[in-house]
Order: structure tokens, then sequence, then C-alpha cells
């Protein structure tokens, strides 16, 4: 426990600190110094990799997840639930940041750039199939920082908006899963009501 209390607090440090530098300005000079450095390769290859930090890859992995759990037991399991609620809640903080911060994308793409929705996808993914799968953990990591990698050679994304992505899954995954007997009760009432108790949690 008081290891895990001690992980959370310093994910939480690290977070905090790579936003007041990106609200500061002070990520400019190492944004643009590893954009800068960085090749250029072609995006064909990229393109399918970026591709697993995707909506539509997010939404299979996740569907895939559920039936797996509904075939083992009839029921979503816990650390599936969490990590569904997880995703929207992240997804969403990724939005309002991107939106109240503004940041440009690299070499003149479209869009807001701060933080990464792809490596908060794939982050995501990672934290929850390392804590289901343990055997897993070393591909899920490979997984996160792989798609990371494929944003800041596309040259769609700083290296301060993939480091923080990287830094706030891990960190919302705690929280709604700390925080779960609490929330809980309110949707096992919900899925009751709607008749959809195979939504119900073992």
């Amino acid at each position: 426990m008081l290891k895990l209390k001690g992980k959370f607090l310093l994910n939480t440090a690290l977070l905090a600190l790579v936003l007041i530098l990106q609200l500061a300005g002070l990520m400019k000079g190492i944004n643009t110094k590893v954009d800068s450095l960085l090749p250029s390769p072609s995006p064909s290859l990229l393109s399918v990799l970026t591709a697993l930090g995707g909506d539509v890859f997010l939404i299979a992995f996740s569907l895939l997840a559920v039936l797996l759990d509904i075939r083992n037991s009839g029921k979503l399991s816990r650390e599936t639930l969490v990590f569904l609620v997880s995703a929207v809640i992240g997804l969403v903080i990724v939005g309002v940041l991107k939106v109240a911060i503004n940041e440009p994308r690299p070499r003149n793409h479209g869009g807001f750039s701060f933080p990464s929705g792809h490596t908060y996808r794939g982050a995501i993914i990672a934290v929850y199939a390392s804590n289901r799968w343990k055997r897993a953990t070393p591909l899920a990591v490979l997984l996160a920082v792989g798609v990371a990698i494929t944003r800041l050679l596309l040259h769609v994304h700083w290296f301060g908006d993939v480091l923080f992505s990287l830094l706030l899954a891990p960190w919302v995954y705690s929280i709604v899963k700390a925080t779960q007997d609490s929330w809980l009760p309110l949707y096992r009432r919900v899925i009751s009501r709607l008749g959809l108790g195979v939504f119900d949690v073992e």
C-alpha cells in the first residue's frame, strides 16, 4: 500500500510539474529542440502504428475486453469498468486542456497540441493491460511509448504533449480505481434501472 501511495504521489508531482512548465512556457525550449532533432520518416508505416492510439483501436480493444469478461463470468470485471471510466474521464480532460491551453502543433499542423490524445489512449490501454495481464506489461509499455514516439516522428506533437499524456493515464486510472467504492453503487443502480444486468460488475 505504501509503495502504491509513493508511486501515486510521484506520478502526481511529475504530472503537475509538466503542466506548470507548459503553462509557464518553459517547455518550449526542449519541445523545439526535440522536434528539430527528430527525423521525418515516411508516414506510411508510422500512420499504421500511430493508429494504435486512435479512437477505432480504443473502441475495438474496449469491446474485446468487455466480451472477454462477459464470456468468462457473465458480467464486467471491476478492472474493465475502471478502464472504461478512466478512458472517458481522461479523454475529457485531454479535450478540455487542448481547448484551454490552445497550444499550436509543430510545423503548422492543424488543431491543438497539448496534451496528446493518441498517447493518452495508448497509455490507458497499457495501464489496463498491465493490471489485467501481468505478463503483458512489457508489451503494454511498448505500445504506450511506441504510440508516443510515432506522434513525435510525425511531428504532430511536442515532447511535452506526449510526456504529459503518458503521466496522465496512470494518474487517472489510479484515482478511478481508488474511488470505485464511492461511484460504483451509483453505476450499479443506473445499470439495474436500465435493465442492463450484463454490464453489472462481479
